[in-house]
Parts: C-alpha cells; structure tokens; sequence
C-alpha cells in the first residue's frame, strides 16, 4: 500500500483515538441540520466504546451528521497527534454507510494510520472489511476493546477480535455521550438499559448481533446515569442562554420553550425496552422520582397491559416507537413476528393515547404476502388510528439476518451495492409485485402520510406536547418532501382494494356445507357471524388476482361478487383465480350463476377465469353443472 510522508508531532502529549460514525454527503436521504435536531437522536456504539478507553487517551468522536470527514481534516489530525499515536475507529453498524466507512478507512490507511473496523455489517462480512482495516472487531466490542488499546500500544494488534461471551450489563461505565457534537440532535441524553432481544424477527440483525436473550443492567445504575446526564446538559443550555450571537440565544430558547431541547427529556435506545415485566415495573417506579420526560422501543403488545402503560406514563413516558410492521396476519407470520396481533392493534394504540403517550410505528413493506392494495391500506389504518409519525421502510435483506440467507439462496436478491441497504431501495425481486411497484409504493405512502391533512388528522386528538408533535412532524415532512419523489400507485392496488368486502347473506336453506371445512373442522365451530357474511379478501401474484372467499355464498351476494370480479378484469387486464377452499356454505343456484355464459363473456375480453378447490369443496353441486365454460385449478399450479 503507498504511504503518504507526513510530518510527525514530535511529543505528543497523548495517543488520540477517532471514533467515526459515517454518514456520507451525498446519501439522497441525507438530513439537514435543522431536520436532524427535530427528529434524530445519535447512536451509543462509539460513545461506549469511548467509554471503555483509557483516560489516558485523548478521544474524539466525529459523527459525520455533522462534521465531514474530508482528507484536509485527517492531515490535521496527523499533524496535531503524529501517525504512531494516531487509531482510528470506524463504526459499521449501519450496511447502507459501509461504503462511506471503507472510504474513510482507506484514507486514513493510506497516510499509515491504523483503522479498525466494527459493527454489524463487519460482523457478518468480515473478511471483505478486513480489506479496508487493520482489525475487524466482531460482536459486541465493550470487553475486547480494552485488549485492541492494549495490543495497540504494544505493536501487536490482531486482525480479527471476537467477544467469548456477551458482556454483563452490570457495573458497566457510563457511555461518554459528552463527547457527542452539541446542537446536533433532538437531544444526545441516551442512555442504555437493556441488550439482546428473544424474539427472532427474519429481518432483524439484534437477535443475531446481541443475543437471543436480554441483558439488563440495574436500575440504580440507570439512575445515576440520568442524573449525571441531566446536570450535564443543564450546564450546556445554561452556556446556550448565555454566551454567543445573539440568533443562536434565541434559538436555543425556542427550543426549550417548545420542548424540544429540555433536560428532563431523556431516550432510552434499546431494541426492546419492556423485554422483562419485572425490571420495566421496577424501573419505571424509580424513574417517577426523577421528574424526567421519556421514549423507547417496544413491543406494540405492550398497549394490552393498561396497568403497565399506566406505570409507563406516570414514570415520564411520552413516546413509544413500536415494531408494528404490518397490519396483515400473513405477513407477520412470514416475517416471524406472529405475536403481533393486528386485529388488536387499534385498541392497544388507543391505550397509549389513552395514557398520553404517542406512538410511533416502524412500518415495512415488500413482504412476499403483498401486493399493490398494501400502501393505501396501511396508510389509510395508520391515520385512522392516529399514530403521530410513522417511519416506513421497504424490507431490505440485511447481512446476517435469516432473510438475507434465505433471499440470497433463492436467487432474489439483485443489487449488490450496500449502500442501498437503506431501507429505502429495492434490492430483491417481491413475489406479488414488480421492484419498480414497490419502489413507488413506499414514495407514495411516505408523501401521503406526511401531508398536511393527514398531520392534522393524526394531531387533532394530541392533548400533551403538541408544539414538539408538530414540529416532529413538519420535520419529517420537510425531509421526506425534499427526497422522496412524487409516485403514484398502481391502478392494480386500488382495484385490488375495492374488491375486498364483507357482502351480506340472506340465505338460510338450501345451503351446501363446504366438504373441505367439514373436513378440518365441525360446522359447529364456524362462528354465526361468519356464515351471515361473504368475505372477499383478493390479493395479487404476478400472474393472476387471488380471491378468496370465506363464509356463505348466496344468490342475493354473487350478484354483487360477479360485478366486482368483471370490473377488477376489465381494470387490470389479468386473469382471476377464485379460491372455494375457505367458502363455509355455498347455495347451488349461486355457484350455477358463477358459470353462466353471460358473466363469463364480461370476463373473457381482459382474461380468463379460474375456480380453484371448486370440485373438492362442493363436489355434489359441481356434479350436477356442466363445467366445460370454465377451468378448475388446484391451488398449487396457481402460484
């Protein structure tokens, strides 16, 4: 590798440690200052690793949200400290700046400063980082890093490092969020309290990364850290107030009077804040005595325990980001996250709003279950139920997941350039939808959320904090507007909604129970309600629209089902599948009317029409009508 001579600090007083965050400068989705101090809080990986370094070191982290690392600077940092005293720290925890990290590295790399790398993209492709570092740290790095100071100043650093066990929450330093840049985040008062999480979602890293199991340190630790934090951050808006131009006086000022900067105001940033019910209780009965302000992960389930969420805002809680992900059960289970219940989630988000604590869901689109109708749907739930800001992403399958092994073995994924890792790219091939549908399904629900009438909409019930909910808000818009372009839904989606309805059934007698449901279950367990009903639930493969019907089909409600099915033909121009399998009850002259020249003409123009589990769900009527009008399917050749 060429070396660049640069002049060396003759005595340095101390070694100087660079812990870098990257965050390149031309990433589309890049946040200005102002939108990065209303809804962006910094990361805790390099600030604990500061932490953990020697006092003898002279530690500096340079989170390039704010500050760019551009080759001027590093001569500086070379000049000031001299090569042999300079190491370098780069954080990989993010895939999508990884790029921008091994830009960083090589830099410095090339002037002869040695770099290490870590995080959870080097964790997981950890030769190809060793490209671009002189160590690679694997894992969780709090109790090896005191060994990569030590071989350093010894001459003797390692190229790989890798944790024996996780470290134990307990009697742990408190991270050095001192050293994060000021002014530079909706507020830098973070703190830890749990690691790990036990659940294993397909797409998350955490599990994988942290552990299957939650470490938590103890709640008089977390204590002490809040009070220390706090006595901190009212010295630095103290020096706000006081000293310097008089704009950045007012500044400041509006921002405390808004709620936006305050010292009581506090984010706890773990992955899954209420993993155990136990330490959250404890917790939250200490935190009461603080008279602090808080947000964290969770669980949506959480908002079925009103005597928690409860605790939770009475102890300060104003904020909950939860993992909703999406509000269809087929895609849950895909995703490996069936203890989401959806049919529960408008009364748990009642149950935070009832308590005065926002909610704000983490939304992913591009599951193999949905097609176009998932944008507008979600977005349309999510307003109604009046959740304060959303943040919706396209699943991106991340090194070390299970879904980046399983896309990677099927052959889906087809952009290899980790910087669109962002959870804003399609990177893989969807199974109901084309990339480019996805693509503009994601920009279309994002602009849509972050209009105007939907702010309102979601804020009109807002009783606490609505100036700093506001301007959440307006800030997320300001960002999302300035780099999300303007898209459209498919036509597809919207004639795919329409489709979906609950039909009456008037019909009592003459019904035919469906062979297939007598087989899997007794009649006796079909709920009345069920039955009184016909249920069209459609979805979209690339080949075909998939209805399936559910409950009971009638002469009075096929009239309506055959209207809706000749106009999703004629709109979308695909062929329909007609899945019988789940139809509890069926009457004989509704199923006739479904073969009739007449409908089938409507149809055949736009594309054919298939019936699917037809003959073996109601094969005494079947028998009986002619079926050489139509095709039936059996529902593997419908994939």
């Amino acid at each position: 590798m060429a070396q660049i001579q640069i002049s060396k600090s003759p005595n340095p007083e101390k070694r100087r440690l660079l812990l870098i965050d990257p965050y390149p400068e031309d990433n589309p989705y890049r946040m200005n200052p102002s939108e990065q101090r209303v809804i962006w809080f910094p990361k805790l990986s390099l600030p604990v690793i500061a932490s953990r370094t020697p006092s003898r070191w002279d530690i500096r982290i340079i989170d390039e949200s704010s500050q760019i690392v551009r080759p001027e600077w590093i001569d500086q940092m070379i000049r000031e400290a001299g090569v042999e005293n300079l190491l370098v720290g780069i954080s990989t925890q993010m895939t999508c700046y990884t790029p921008r990290a091994y830009e960083i590295a090589d830099q410095f790399r090339a002037r002869g400063v040695p770099v290490a790398l870590g995080g959870t993209h080097a964790t997981y492709c950890p030769e190809e980082a060793k490209q671009h570092a002189d160590t690679v740290i694997k894992f969780e790095a709090d109790e090896v890093w005191p060994r990569v100071i030590q071989d350093f100043e010894s001459g003797k650093l390692q190229p790989f490092y890798e944790m024996e066990s996780y470290p134990v929450m307990k009697h742990t330093p408190e991270a050095r969020v001192d050293l994060l840049p000021e002014g530079s985040y909706m507020t830098h008062q973070c703190l830890q309290t749990t690691r790990g999480c036990h659940f294993e979602c397909e797409f998350c890293s955490v599990s994988p990364f942290n552990g299957k199991s939650s470490r938590r340190r103890t709640v008089e630790e977390v204590v002490a850290e809040i009070q220390h934090i706090r006595q901190m951050t009212r010295g630095r808006m103290y020096e706000k107030m006081v000293r310097g131009p008089v704009w950045h006086r007012v500044t400041a000022g509006l921002r405390i009077l808004t709620g936006l900067e305050n010292s009581r105001i506090f984010a706890f940033v773990d992955d899954l804040h209420n993993s155990n019910r136990d330490y959250c209780k404890k917790l939250w009965t200490a935190l009461k005595e603080l008279d602090i302000k808080w947000g964290a992960q969770c669980t949506l389930f959480l908002g079925s325990e009103p005597d928690m969420v409860k605790l939770a805002a009475e102890s300060g809680c104003v904020a909950m980001f939860v993992g909703m992900e999406s509000i269809s059960r087929e895609t849950l289970i895909e995703m490996k996250k069936p203890f989401n219940h959806e049919k529960q989630y408008a009364d748990q988000i009642k149950c935070f709003h009832d308590h005065g604590i926002m909610v704000n869901p983490g939304v992913i689109f591009g599951s193999d279950e949905e097609d176009e109708s998932v944008f507008e749907t979600t977005v349309n739930f999510l307003t109604g139920c009046g959740v304060e800001l959303a943040y919706m992403n396209i699943l991106t399958p991340l090194p070390g997941t299970p879904l980046f092994d399983r896309m990677k073995a099927q052959g889906r994924i087809f952009d290899w350039d980790w910087s669109h890792y962002d959870g804003k790219s399609v990177v893989y091939t969807p199974t109901r939808m084309t990339p480019e549908a996805l693509q503009e399904g994601f920009f279309w629900a994002n602009r849509k959320f972050y209009t105007w009438p939907s702010i309102f909409r979601r804020l009109v019930h807002t009783h606490q904090r609505i100036p700093a909910r506001f301007m959440m808000n307006r800030g997320f818009r300001r960002l999302i507007y300035r780099t999300t372009p303007r898209a459209h839904l498919s036509p597809v989606g919207a004639v795919i909604q329409k489709l979906q309805a609950r039909l009456p059934s008037l019909e009592t007698e003459h019904l035919v129970p469906n062979a297939m449901c007598a087989i899997k279950e007794t009649v006796q367990n079909v709920s009345e309600q069920i039955d009184q009903l016909l249920i069209i639930q459609p979805q979209k493969t690339l080949q075909a629209i998939l209805v399936d019907l559910s409950g009971t089909l009638d002469l009075h409600n096929v009239r309506e089902l055959k209207r809706r099915l000749a106009e999703t033909a004629r709109k979308t121009r695909m062929d329909i599948v007609v899945n019988f399998e789940h139809l509890h009850h069926a009457a004989p002259a509704a199923l006739q009317s479904l073969v009739e020249l007449d409908f089938l003409e409507k149809i055949l123009p736009y594309g054919r029409i298939r019936y699917m589990n037809l003959k073996q769900a109601f094969q005494e009527v079947v028998e009986q009508i002619p079926l050489s009008a139509f095709e039936s399917r059996q529902e593997e050749s419908v994939a």
